[in-house]
């Protein structure tokens, strides 16, 4: 939800924000954008991708797959360790939703496992990549017809322009989302299914609780809400 909202603050903000003004930065002449809004942008696109290996590391633990956890993404979990091949006990599995949280991992790119369904799947794992590791050159999107040479994920970066940054950072937070709902239906077959194999077995249940609002700010001296 944060993600998202990030994402919507930095599409529809217009104004300048105040912690941009007065900060010393330089024109480099290719029509750099630097505030506070793109920089949201930046943070949402890292969140929803990051969420993507986050679903990996519970299907992993949820299905007892046993693989190495430095290794996990969402696009390998479902393969043998170091092979394209996928793992034989998915191979007609009766869960749908598990199924199709599958078949939406192929919407991206690993060095590995390079085939796709997706085709901008290398687009978006070469931004992720310039995002966490190297530097996501934006420059503003009217001036791309003006640029001297086309976005590039050469040398120490990747260049792109605002308009596409957004783009994609929409389509990633949408493949979030929907691995998010899959995943969550993935888990209820699969309850439901140990629930008929073992009819005798009791399972507890445990009521779930709204959270109060007030419990959601920062209490910055650390004291009770409730006092």
């Amino acid at each position: 939800m944060s993600a998202r909202f990030m994402l919507y603050e930095g599409l529809s903000d217009t104004n300048l924000h105040f912690s941009d003004r007065r900060v010393r930065l330089f024109d480099t002449l290719d029509y750099p954008m630097h505030s506070l809004a793109t920089e949201r942008v930046r943070t949402a696109y890292r969140i929803a991708y990051s969420l993507l290996d986050k679903v990996a590391f519970l299907v992993d633990h949820y299905w007892k797959l046993g693989k190495v956890a430095n290794r996990i993404n969402f696009k390998n979990v479902w393969m043998i360790e170091g092979k394209p091949r996928l793992l034989d006990r998915f191979k007609d599995y009766p869960n749908w939703p598990l199924r199709g949280l599958f078949w939406l991992s192929k919407e991206l790119f690993d060095d590995q496992l390079k085939r796709t369904t997706g085709p901008d799947a290398r687009e978006l794992h070469d931004i992720r990549n310039a995002l966490e590791h190297k530097f996501l050159q934006v420059h503003e999107g009217w001036a791309r017809p003006f640029m001297w040479a086309a976005p590039s994920s050469e040398g120490l970066g990747f260049s792109i322009d605002s308009d596409l940054l957004e783009t994609k950072a929409l389509r990633v937070i949408k493949i979030a989302r929907s691995a998010l709902i899959q995943l969550a239906l993935a888990i209820g077959v699969e309850e439901r299914a140990r629930a008929r194999e073992r009819p005798d077995t009791l399972i507890e249940t445990m009521s779930l609780f709204g959270l109060d609002d007030r419990r959601k700010r920062r209490d910055p001296m650390g004291t009770s809400i409730f006092h």
